[in-house]
This record gives C-alpha cells, structure tokens and sequence, in this order.
C-alpha cells in the first residue's frame, strides 16, 4: 500500500472566481474614488482661491494701496501679490464683477483698496455635479464661501 500524499493550494477555478469578485468591487469603486478626487480638487481650489483673495485684500490695507487679483481664463490661472496659481482645466470657472474690471473675454481683476473695501464680484466654479461660489462683498471686502 502506497501513502498517499495531500498537495494544498489553491484550484484555478478558486483563483479566477477571487480575481472576478476583485475586479467587480474595483469596477464598482472606481466612479465613487473619481468622484471623491474632483470633490477634493475642487474643494482645494476653492480654499486655495478665497485665501489668495484675502492676501490681496489684507495687502492692500497693510500697503496703503490698491492690490489686485487676477483670473485669466485662457491660461487657467490667477495672480495675485506678485504670484501665480494654476488651476486644473477641468475646473469651468466665471467671474462676475465690475465692467472696468473685466480686461477681455478671459480675464478680469478685482481690485482691493486701502480702506478694505473692494470692487467686489463672485467667483464660480464647478466640476460635474459639484459648485462652489466665492463672494467677494464690494463695501466691506469680506470673502465668503458657499457650496
């Protein structure tokens, strides 16, 4: 009588049945993850924009002169203080503000001036189902947030 040896491991059919539930729980995934990374991308974006605004702002009063933000929609970016931000193009932005602000069809300013006051407008921005709005008030200069 011979003695019979056990081999362990796995059968080729375990292992395609666990690459198939793999797969699947991935495929599934993959839009929530996409979407959790334009959420961040915009969220940063937003955050990134209002802190900008309030440099220029508190620039402007520190200085005792007119400080200028800048948002150019061709080269997807914005200045600000003698610096540059760009922006993902993926990002549909629009800027509303006074008429003298606006530079061309792609870019305009929003000017801050020593007493704090602005010349004001509205930053927005989306991505998919995901809006932002930034609010600059022209009297007091105050830069708000709303999603």
């Amino acid at each position: 009588m011979g003695v019979q040896q056990r081999v362990e491991g796995f059968s080729l059919l375990e292992l395609l049945l666990v690459l198939v539930i793999t797969v699947s729980i991935v495929a599934l995934a993959s839009p929530q993850i996409s979407n959790s990374l334009d959420s961040i991308k915009i969220k940063r974006l937003s955050r990134e924009m209002t802190t900008s605004l309030r440099a220029t702002r508190a620039h402007a009063i520190s200085k005792g002169k007119e400080a200028v933000w800048l948002l150019d929609f061709k080269q997807y970016h914005y200045q600000y203080i003698n610096k540059t931000k760009r922006y993902s193009e993926k990002i549909e932005l629009s800027l509303t503000t006074a008429s003298k602000e606006k530079l061309s069809d792609t870019a305009a300013t929003i000017r801050f001036f020593p007493d704090g006051s602005a010349t004001g407008g509205e930053i927005r921005m989306s991505h998919g189902k995901l809006n932002y709005s930034i609010q600059i008030d022209w009297l007091t200069g105050r830069i708000k947030v709303y999603d």
